[in-house]
């Protein structure tokens, strides 16, 4: 395997631990060491976790489908996906195991459609990369030969025919190492920090002005309706796409390209850069809480009242809250051409 694609596949086997926005659109993580479980347990749990993620990728792609019509390889690929599905069930039969309910086939379940198709196959590229990562680490504790058998087939497929076949027809996004960038890319990578740092500074301008006019409160209308203004402004002044993201969204609007899941899956501190095929450059800057942040965003037990209930009104899902100064908020991300 090339040097730069064997370097891929370590940063990116990480992904099983990614929330961000994939997030939106991935299964959870395993929530404890196989090796720590009963043999029993570790089986039973090792199958209901790649169940899960098999059921994710079928409902994520027909929801693609159902967006852009049918076509491949999404078409051809969800009936492959059914076909793994079907094939760890006969695991839960064999075992006598009850086969557990299918989470992503609830209507509250809900994916971020990309909007172009390309963005599509680069969200399902790396949807099949984490798949890959989940199976490397279910191998690990599964002893069963049967389930092994099954695990190892249902990888081969992801990795030898459903990535290369999203991959003809994403964005071909890869990570890139600050030290390996061009003359040109080191020119983009600092447009992008251009753009970071004048959205950044209209935001909290903003912010300030709408705190001292209406309290604490014209914080979250800030965030809600002025911040994606002033990203459009900014994207169009300085020809780049702009917007932040997070592992623990307020607004579900904010959520980022899926390249972005290449560079953020173990929610770095430090700026992480991907090219794409086209020569387009996405780099992330983090964003870290400011005692001012601490409004909307510090420990639900110090927030204004008025803040409190304005917030619960508006994202009954809210998971933006408990912060403390200086901790990790998100993440800026932009997209250089």
């Amino acid at each position: 395997m090339h040097a730069r694609h064997r370097c891929r596949w370590t940063i990116v086997a990480l992904l099983a631990s990614t929330l961000v926005p994939l997030s939106l659109l991935l299964a959870d993580r395993l929530t404890a060491s196989e090796a720590d479980r009963k043999p029993e347990e570790a089986l039973r749990h090792a199958l209901e976790h790649a169940l899960d993620d098999e059921r994710h990728a079928i409902a994520f792609y027909e929801a693609i489908l159902d967006r852009f019509g049918e076509r491949r390889p999404f078409s051809n690929i969800v009936h492959a996906e059914r076909r793994h599905a079907d094939a760890l069930i006969r695991q839960f039969g064999r075992l006598g195991i009850e086969v557990p309910a299918d989470r992503h086939a609830s209507k509250d379940a809900a994916f971020h459609i990309p909007a172009t198709f390309a963005e599509a196959c680069d969200a399902a590229e790396i949807a099949e990369i984490r798949n890959v990562a989940i199976y490397d680490e279910l191998l690990e504790s599964v002893r069963d030969a049967e389930v092994r058998g099954v695990f190892l087939q249902l990888r081969r497929a992801s990795q030898e025919r459903h990535l290369p076949a999203f991959r003809r027809h994403s964005n071909g996004w890869t990570v890139v190492a600050h030290e390996a960038l061009s003359d040109s890319q080191r020119a983009q990578r600092d447009r992008g920090a251009d753009a970071r740092t004048a959205m950044f500074a209209r935001l909290m301008r903003t912010l300030r002005e709408e705190v001292e006019r209406i309290g604490p409160a014209g914080a979250i209308e800030v965030c809600k309706t002025v911040a994606p203004k002033v990203a459009r402004q900014v994207s169009e002044e300085r020809g780049v796409r702009i917007g932040r993201t997070s592992w623990a969204l307020r607004n579900p609007a904010n959520v980022a390209p899926a390249w972005t899941d290449l560079v953020l899956h173990d929610r770095p501190t430090e700026p992480r850069i991907a090219s794409a095929r086209d020569g387009r450059l996405g780099v992330t800057f983090p964003i870290h809480i400011a005692t001012s942040c601490l409004t909307c965003h510090g420990p639900r037990d110090t927030l204004d009242a008025d803040v409190r209930n304005k917030i619960e009104a508006a994202y009954p899902r809210d998971r933006a809250v408990g912060f403390s100064e200086g901790d990790l908020r998100g993440w800026f991300w932009v997209e250089v051409p």
